[in-house]
Parts: structure tokens; C-alpha cells; sequence
């Protein structure tokens, strides 16, 4: 099928159905000027700019301080370190473990120490 066999079959139907050929070209006509119009009128509508106004804040109250986390007075969140701890430091900040616990500690480090050397070669 060539063009010419093309045209000459749309020319028979539009001949034979005048009624469809005139609204084909309405509906073309129609559509050609919508897409000119689109094309030509400008579409320069700015957004519309919002202007806040803000006034100069005057306080006419105490401004609050919100409140933090609440330590205790005696909570220190940092201290300058000894070279040595005096016998007062070491009464008050360490417990001399007991007799049942060094029994323990002595076990566990037996029993480590017997583990590691078993699989020694």
C-alpha cells in the first residue's frame, strides 16, 4: 500500500460520510487553535509574594531561663586529680574485698592459668 492508495481511500470515506469529515475538521480546526493559543498567549502570572511584618520584639517581663537537668550540690562534674591518695581518700572511696571474694578470684585465676597451660604444646 503506497500513499497515493492511502489518500484516495480517506477521500472515498469523507466522500461517503460527510457528516464525520466536517466534524474531523472542527475537532482539528478546534485543536490547532487550542495549541496556538497555549503556545502564543504568555503565561507570565507571577506567584504572589507573602510580606510578613514583624515588629521589634519589647519584653515586658523578666525573660526565664528554662529549666536543665538537676544535679545535687554535692555532685562534682569534675575534680583536679592527687598523685596520691591520702589514707582518708583511700578509707572513703575503696572496700577492701573480703576473704571469700580474694577465695574466688584466686580459683578463677587457678583454673585460667591450668586452662592455658594444658593446651600448651
Amino acid at each position: 500500500m503506497d500513499f497515493s492508495e492511502l489518500g484516495e481511500n480517506i477521500r472515498e470515506f469523507f466522500s461517503q460520510r460527510q457528516k464525520a469529515a466536517l466534524l474531523s475538521s472542527l475537532l482539528l480546526l478546534f485543536f490547532c487553535a487550542a495549541l496556538v493559543a497555549i503556545i502564543l498567549i504568555p503565561q507570565n502570572k507571577t506567584p504572589p509574594s507573602v510580606k510578613f511584618k514583624s515588629e521589634p520584639l519589647e519584653a515586658d517581663q523578666e525573660l526565664l531561663l528554662p529549666q536543665g537537668v538537676s544535679m545535687p550540690e554535692e555532685y562534682a562534674t569534675s575534680r583536679e586529680t592527687k598523685e596520691k591518695w591520702s589514707e582518708d581518700d583511700v578509707r572513703e572511696w575503696l572496700s577492701p574485698p573480703s576473704g571469700e571474694a580474694l577465695q574466688k578470684l584466686s580459683s578463677a585465676n587457678d583454673a585460667l592459668v591450668r586452662k592455658i597451660t594444658e593446651a600448651a604444646p
